[in-house]
């Protein structure tokens, strides 16, 4: 029987393809049976120049294209993908989908919510509900479905949280979650009965096993609550950075809380801004800070979470146009908003991440925002620049979450060095601020006593009392802060009385290289002067991120500011904690001052494949930025060069066996086979004359009809028509809610 040569197989040495004139495209005998096809092979293989045989038959394969999500309401998923159908800016979202597009879905990663339950038969949950990640502490056991109702509200808020993580894709049901193929669980509480136990068995539950923990919950927003965790929690915490995740550290992601209204302030919540979470606020959808966003100097990021204007403090508009994701019964909801909403988004980018890279640490996690974060779309920010390069704000953080530049630096993220820490003390033990007269006391860093030369966190520790002559009884001050009502009557009462009050006091720390960061703004409504150290600031850690990067070498100085014309406020127990490491990270190191010119914005290293955001197209196989798409390429959804016109099968050589010297053969699981047609390369060859492997043929190509479907694809989602406004009353968005002060609530 006689072959004829088609081609050398690729640029591998000795291997050769062959063609039975019998044959057709798929490597089928016409006239023979299999029986027949082994017995050409075993007789090929017989050939004392021949080392093996593998007669190639062509198999379907599947392109591992992305998909746009063809649940019902993914339009209205304008924190996910914002194409303007909130009225606000095109593009103002976490910029996920250039994430799916890479393949990345969340797939293998464990995120549990600590919340007041999770809907698991839900639809859109169900799927990726994950059963091991979960318990009730409110009850003991197994099951975290919500049980209880609070007033007329039902407990639907880790439904909504859960959903906005994982909802299920293309399910025909509700929307997508950013991380729709992650494992999700729910660690269920009762948020009017917390204790410091159940918060720490709570956060440090299976820490080897669910990899984020995203909390969305926390002290009143009401503007006169200071809290922080207690000792359990403090330990749990410490001790889940450090054994968490077989020692890569669990990941907390914390809502920063929406007492903007009422001048609250994140500085007052210990919870979110400790140095092991991380603190998440809201833009709207202009770009702005949202109306009950706080400010604090531990805020790392925020994302785009509230839709101004659809929602007004005197209820003239329905809270419409929100985050859409799950709620109870099976069923969606679009008025789910607050910064309960933005921890679960900056949740579901981790979770993103970790599939990217699974060896990312809780520190890598936070250089990571540091690095990545977008400050270009928001506005009033009030920004300033410290002396390490990076932009801070107190409103913002970092700036907006950036999923795609996130993940992208994290694929090849370098694991940062051990975090190292020095507590410094003042020379002054302590002092008194008056009105007029701030406080000013100085902590010496020199190169001698520390080893950290570029800093991350820094924590100034006090403990503040109020000094006055009393006129009213603490238990006045008591029945304030659990019964009186926040309105305009007794907001104005307690302004014009000349009490000095804890709100009248402003921290602001300045670093050796003279960047200043605001620790405790004043708080208008924290008419508090009680010194119970349930109600007060003692040895209250104030955190900072503004110094990230800098060298803390030199004289830091704090100045304590009291605006209250009667009393005073004396400050004791003062230290300073530094934390960071010996040398500049490697992952930091390598970024460069001047990116390539492809990158739009931010890069990691030399070259356009370091590019964290793209100016105009991005390679889906190698991620490599360009400005045109390479040929038998197309564009796909806008940014991404994705697929080629012709289909192929790729080879992968199994092992090499020498069979003398001139031929080199080896087994081989497949070959390409993606040759349009068959070439003579010179007269036919029979089996016995060849130094070569005898082997396969070609597949049809089907590049045109796939490039048409997507086409027509593209066409039908962008003419999808724009969502009509709910109809009816809906019951008014409530940011605060009206429950016992001692006891966490949902922000």
């Amino acid at each position: 029987m006689r072959y004829q040569l088609v081609a050398k197989v690729g640029n591998l040495e000795d291997y050769f393809a062959f063609k039975l004139p019998e044959t057709d495209q798929r490597g089928n005998l016409h006239l023979t049976g299999t029986g027949q096809k082994n017995l050409i092979s075993q007789a090929l293989s017989n050939e004392p120049n021949v080392g093996s045989v593998q007669q190639q038959i062509a198999r379907k394969r599947y392109k591992k294209d992305y998909s746009y999500p063809s649940d019902p309401n993914f339009s209205k998923q304008w924190s996910l993908v914002n194409r303007g159908q909130t009225d606000g800016r095109k593009g103002l979202d976490i910029n996920v989908e250039p994430v799916w597009l890479q393949g990345i879905t969340g797939s293998g990663v464990v995120v549990s919510i600590m919340d007041n339950g999770l809907e698991i038969t839900h639809p859109d949950i169900s799927p990726n509900y994950d059963s091991n990640a979960s318990w009730d502490f409110a009850q003991g056991d197994s099951d975290p479905t919500p049980t209880t109702y609070h007033g007329d509200e039902p407990d639907r808020h880790g439904t909504s949280c859960g959903g906005e993580i994982a909802m299920a894709k293309n399910n025909n049901h509700c929307g997508v979650g950013v991380a729709y193929n992650s494992n999700l669980g729910c660690l269920k509480i009762d948020y009017a009965s917390m204790t410091d136990s159940i918060e720490a068995s709570s956060l440090g539950y299976k820490n080897n096993y669910i990899q984020v923990y995203s909390n969305s919950w926390g002290p009143n927003d009401k503007g006169f609550i200071v809290e922080k965790p207690g000792i359990l929690l403090e330990n749990a915490l410490i001790n889940a950075v450090k054994k968490g995740r077989d020692g890569k550290g669990s990941i907390f992601v914390w809502a920063a809380g929406n007492g903007g209204w009422n001048y609250d302030s994140c500085a007052a919540d210990g919870y979110s801004s400790s140095i092991y979470t991380i603190a998440v606020g809201s833009a709207d959808q202009t770009a702005g800070q949202a109306s009950y966003d706080e400010q604090c100097a531990g805020k790392m990021v925020v994302t785009y979470s509230f839709n101004s204007r659809t929602f007004s403090e005197d209820g003239s508009y329905d809270p419409y146009d929100q985050i859409y994701t799950t709620t109870l019964n099976g069923e969606c909801t679009d008025d789910f908003t607050g910064t309960s909403a933005s921890a679960p988004l900056v949740s579901g980018v981790i979770t993103l991440a970790l599939q990217a890279n699974h060896e990312l640490t809780w520190r890598d996690v936070q250089y990571l925002l540091v690095y990545t974060s977008n400050t270009d779309p928001l506005i009033d920010g009030e920004w300033t620049m410290n002396r390490a390069g990076r932009k801070i704000s107190h409103k913002f953080g970092f700036g907006a979450i950036d999923a795609e530049a996130f993940v992208t630096r994290a694929r090849n993220w370098i694991t940062v060095p051990p975090q190292i820490s020095q507590t410094l003390t003042s020379r002054q033990t302590s002092g008194n601020a008056r009105f007029g007269q701030p406080l000013t006391m100085q902590f010496i860093v020199s190169n001698t006593t520390s080893g950290i030369q570029f800093l991350e966190h820094v924590v100034l520790t006090a403990s503040l009392r109020i000094e006055y002559v009393r006129k009213y009884k603490v238990t006045d001050y008591y029945t304030f802060i659990k019964y009186e009502a926040i309105d305009g009557a007794s907001v104005k009462r307690w302004l014009q009385d000349p009490h000095p009050r804890r709100g009248d006091i402003m921290i602001e720390l300045t670093s050796p290289q003279g960047t200043t960061s605001t620790l405790l703004p004043y708080r208008n409504y924290d008419f508090v002067n009680s010194d119970d150290e349930g109600y007060a600031y003692h040895l209250w850690p104030f955190m900072s991120v503004h110094y990230w990067g800098e060298n803390p070498v030199g004289t830091w100085t704090m100045t304590v500011t009291f605006k209250s014309s009667s009393g005073y406020v004396s400050v004791s127990d003062m230290d300073l904690a530094l934390y960071g490491t010996s040398s500049t990270p490697q992952a930091v190191a390598n970024i460069p001052m001047v990116c390539d010119e492809a990158c739009a914005r931010g890069c990691y290293g030399d070259g356009p494949n370091a590019c964290d955001v793209c100016k105009d197209f991005r390679i889906v196989s190698t991620l490599e930025c360009v400005t045109t798409c390479p040929n038998n390429t197309y564009v796909y959804r806008g940014s991404y060069c994705n697929g080629t016109k012709t289909d192929s099968v790729v080879t992968n050589a199994i092992g090499t066996t020498s069979m003398g010297d001139d031929i080199t053969v080896s087994e081989s699981s497949s070959i390409v086979t993606n040759a349009i047609g068959t070439t003579s390369m010179g007269d036919d060859i029979t089996a016995s004359e060849s130094n070569a492997i005898a082997i396969g043929t070609s597949m049809g190509l089907v590049g045109l009809f796939i490039l048409v479907c997507i086409v027509v694809t593209c066409i039908v989602v962008c003419l999808c028509e724009k969502k009509k406004n709910e109809q009816g009353n809906r019951q008014r968005y409530r940011v605060l809610q009206s429950v016992d002060d001692t006891s966490s609530f949902p922000v």
